[in-house]
């Protein structure tokens, strides 16, 4: 922190050190929420050793818009496994953040990608953080990122791709989780080298589900539908059927780590949503904290997937599902 002391993660304020965040009205929390998003992003670099590289990599520094993900350093030069992680929708979510409320009201270290990141970097894994919802800078979209489908198809074809790793693994919380279903449609070698795929109570609007996404109808939050109607027609791949390559590979490599009340990798359900993803809990009721709860259990199904038993694992998750009728 400031004062030279290891930091404790956590929102204070200025004036009283022993005070943390108090509510005066959603302008401010807005701007509370900005500064911490900024601050997250400045320690990805500074607290976790990545480096920021330029999306779209083709045009950087040419006069469009540019945003950035972040990564190990030379990790398209590692084979050692790349653990991706994908953030939620806006906003909560947000580059290094699981949900912006915990890091103003627990902690980062909660809220935040950092523990995350600093396991991945104790197993020898490389990582890649996901920028899905900088879309446009100052005004000018971004080529590529446009939505966060394309933002997650564009930095797999410019970093994934091309980078040398044994195998993929990754972690999507909420929203994040059509994002990498769309990932697995269009992009075959994606299909090919992702060997796990953690969703944390991933978010799909009913009645769609990972296999194909549904814009609501005018019953729907006016919001919610145009968000989800500009998605469509950005990524129009996201609202047609998958094919049955796709089908099978998603129930063989995702988990859904789902809110919950149970303990944590309890079975929930089969397939709750029709998509063949099995779900467990993630060991906490509400949604944002979903990510963090399931920290362990999640790392030990992306062991799995190191291992290539996700798909045995989930068959027999299944399994236990059937039997406890859940």
């Amino acid at each position: 922190g400031p004062s030279g002391l290891p930091s404790d993660l956590l929102l204070r304020q200025a004036a009283d050190a022993q005070q943390g965040f108090q509510w005066k009205g959603q302008e401010d929390y807005d701007a509370v929420g900005d500064a911490v998003v900024a601050y997250v992003q400045g320690q990805l670099v500074a607290l976790c050793g990545l480096e920021p590289l330029p999306l779209p990599a083709q045009n950087a520094g040419e006069g469009g818009a540019t945003t950035v993900v972040y990564a190990t350093p030379s990790f398209r030069e590692q084979t050692a496994p790349l653990l991706v992680l994908i953030c939620g929708a806006p906003p909560g979510g947000s580059v290094g953040v699981w949900g912006r409320k915990l890091c103003i009201n627990a902690s980062l270290h909660e809220g935040a990608m950092f523990d995350y990141i600093f396991r991945a970097k104790q197993l020898g894994w490389s990582v890649l953080v996901a920028n899905p919802n900088s879309n446009e800078i100052a005004g000018l979209l971004v080529s590529g990122s446009e939505c966060s489908h394309l933002h997650l198809q564009t930095m797999w074809n410019a970093y994934v791709a091309p980078a040398a790793a044994s195998s993929v693994l990754v972690v999507a919380h909420s929203y994040g989780a059509c994002a990498t279903a769309h990932l697995l449609k269009c992009e075959a070698n994606a299909l090919e080298r992702i060997q796990a795929i953690a969703f944390t109570d991933g978010w799909v609007n009913p009645p769609g589900n990972l296999l194909r996404e549904v814009v609501p109808g005018v019953a729907a939050s006016q919001g919610s539908a145009s968000f989800l109607a500009e998605v469509a027609q950005l990524a129009p791949l996201a609202c047609q059927p998958a094919s049955e390559a796709v089908e099978r590979r998603l129930a063989e490599v995702g988990r859904d780590f789902v809110s919950s009340q149970l303990p944590a990798g309890t079975p929930v359900a089969a397939d709750r949503r029709g998509d063949g993803v099995p779900c467990v809990s993630a060991g906490h009721q509400e949604h944002p904290s979903t990510t963090h709860a399931a920290t362990e259990v999640v790392f030990a199904f992306l062991q799995e997937g190191l291992k290539g038993r996700t798909a045995t694992s989930n068959d027999e998750l299944r399994e236990r599902c059937r039997s406890a009728g859940c």
